[in-house]
């Protein structure tokens, strides 16, 4: 049986599940941030880093982020080799990062929050927003349940612990007059969550894309999207070990580069690009199509309108006790990876 937390507890699990990987981050914004100076040493002036020889460990979600960067082709002609990792969802990804076992990956806001939250060397070097439909709470097609007001006293999975889809249910209790302590709240992995979801041990799951589109596919029902909750945030993380390498901060900047590319092209050529998310992601086409459909990343650069937002979420999660204490979330933000 899974087990249930009735109330959010304050000590933090470390690196928690993000918004549907497609809400991935993807390119640097302008400008200079006080971080920037000490994050690393940057090549001398004029000089370019030698990056024949580097190998960008790129953490990716169910293989979407790769799905967008091979079928556009922006990696080619790229100077160094990319060697892909896979993980179910953010909480293995960020986990990946702090333990070095790759340089940067893509997560939602309030994952990423997480896991800096509990002490995670990482930095976030780019941005993106995502459509806020792409985070959802679901009901079994033949639930009685049309409001999140009538979740009071039934069992909801939250998927992880300061996932995405946490971040979207604590919203949504409070704005239908609820508490956590209203409703039994079932912290699991995301292919637990979508069990338990199918066999009706639960009788609502806030989760994200793809896990919305294929329990859409066996008929269960949104009754709150992400529209005035989630700000749609997502985030390119880095390691500061391989942040701190001057060759492969000029990598990953360059990756930045292409990535948010890629995600241009996606945007505009869908019917293309998902039949080849489909094959890549092994997702059933009329899935993916739902996917692609619905997404709409848009690269934005790391402004105060990001810092403003992303503090936000931050300050929802320590006043929930998801953080141990209040995080200023400008000192993690890269603004630039020229400096």
């Amino acid at each position: 049986m899974p087990r249930l937390f009735t109330r959010p507890r304050p000590r933090l699990i470390a690196g928690i599940v993000a918004l549907a990987a497609l809400s991935l981050a993807v390119a640097c914004g302008g400008g200079s941030d006080s971080s920037d100076a000490n994050d690393a040493k940057s090549p001398a002036a004029g000089a370019t880093p030698d990056l024949s020889g580097v190998t960008l460990r790129v953490a990716d979600q169910v293989g979407q982020l790769k799905a967008v960067v091979e079928a556009s082709g922006v990696l080619k002609g790229a100077p160094y080799k990319v060697e892909w990792s896979d993980f179910s969802a953010a909480a293995p990804l960020l986990q990946a990062l702090r333990a070095n076992a790759a340089d940067i990956g893509s997560a939602g806001d309030a994952p990423v929050l997480a896991s800096i939250g509990s002490g995670a060397p990482l930095k976030i070097v780019g941005a993106t927003r995502n459509s806020v439909k792409s985070v959802a709470l679901l009901v079994h097609k033949d639930s009685p349940v049309q409001s999140v007001a009538e979740l009071k006293g039934k069992t909801v999975s939250a998927t992880t612990k300061g996932s995405v889809g946490h971040f979207l249910l604590l919203g949504a209790l409070k704005e239908a007059g609820l508490t956590p302590n209203d409703v039994q709240i079932s912290f699991l992995s995301p292919q637990a969550a979508g069990a338990a979801f199918d066999s009706n041990q639960i009788a609502a799951w806030a989760t994200w894309d793809p896990y919305i589109a294929l329990s859409e596919a066996k008929g269960a029902r949104v009754i709150r999207d992400g529209a005035g909750i989630s700000a749609g945030l997502g985030f390119t993380v880095g390691s500061e070990q391989a942040f701190g390498d001057p060759a492969k901060r000029a990598a990953i900047a360059d990756f930045l580069i292409r990535q948010g590319k890629a995600y241009e092209w996606s945007n505009t050529n869908k019917e293309a690009f998902t039949k080849l998310f489909a094959s890549l992601t092994k997702l059933p086409e009329p899935v993916a199509a739902t996917v692609v459909g619905r997404r709409n990343v848009a690269v934005v650069p790391i402004d105060d309108t990001v810092v403003k937002d992303l503090q936000s979420t931050s300050d929802v999660y320590t006043e929930a006790g998801v953080l141990d204490k209040k995080l200023d979330v400008a000192s993690f933000l890269v603004r630039s990876l020229s400096g």
